[in-house]
């Protein structure tokens, strides 16, 4: 089963451009001499600094390669980087499927953003120039009618507040009519309570004026049978 797999080796940087391509012609054959063995990709990173020294030496040159193989292969491969002497250190491994999955996304999401960038540039290039004056006169027509909205805003606010004025006054008009018909009916009260004590009145008067000619006849009588 041919898997993917990346090597990374870095090689004695004291050597010359040519000693260092026989290496790498070396891993190639290797890797192509096995089962399902296939270069994808060499990478020559050069000479870079390392992050400590190996052997004594502070730099080193890094080869990267990408390939596919038969994993039986991965074994002589690995002895051969183990005991070549130029090779300072060395690093084989295992691309999951996974892994090469997102490689692929990124590839292709780099080429798609590489031919947006390509057309905006070729658009930018042909398009014409935009008149500055025109900008400004468009850029200070907005602004009129922005200050117009804002201007009719203001007046939408003073006419809500005016409206609510209103209603406080007619809420005050209404509230004050009420108090008006409550003393209205306090004094049709008052008045209907003084008619009832007038009537009173008047009743008693009349008991007692008629009393008083009950009085009158029996005195009329009495004196008429004295005489």
């Amino acid at each position: 089963m041919v898997r993917r797999y990346e090597l990374m080796i870095i090689l004695d940087p004291n050597q010359s451009d040519e000693v260092v391509q026989e290496q790498i012609d070396k891993i190639e054959a290797l890797i192509t001499g096995t089962e399902g063995g296939e270069i994808l990709n060499i990478d020559n990173w050069g000479k870079k600094r390392l992050a400590y020294e190996i052997q004594g030496r502070p730099f080193g040159v890094y080869i990267v390669f990408d390939f596919n193989m038969d994993p039986t292969g991965s074994t002589e491969l690995e002895r051969h980087c183990r005991l070549d002497a130029l090779n300072l250190r060395h690093l084989l491994l295992h691309i999951p499927v996974k892994v090469l999955k997102l490689k692929e996304k990124e590839k292709e999401l780099k080429s798609s953003l590489e031919d947006r960038r390509r057309r905006m540039a070729e658009q930018s290039e042909d398009a014409p120039v935009v008149d500055m004056l025109q900008a400004a006169e468009e850029a200070a027509e907005l602004s009129e009618e922005s200050e117009s909205q804002e201007e009719d805003a203001e007046a939408k606010a003073d006419d809500a507040d005016a409206k609510t004025d209103d209603a406080d006054a007619q809420a005050d008009d209404a509230d004050a009519k009420t108090d008006e018909a409550e003393v209205t009916s306090d004094d049709s009260e008052v008045k209907a309570d003084v008619v009832e004590e007038a009537a009173e009145v008047a009743e008693e008067a009349a008991e007692v004026a008629e009393e008083t000619v009950e009085v009158v006849d029996e005195d009329t009588k009495t004196e008429g049978a004295e005489s």
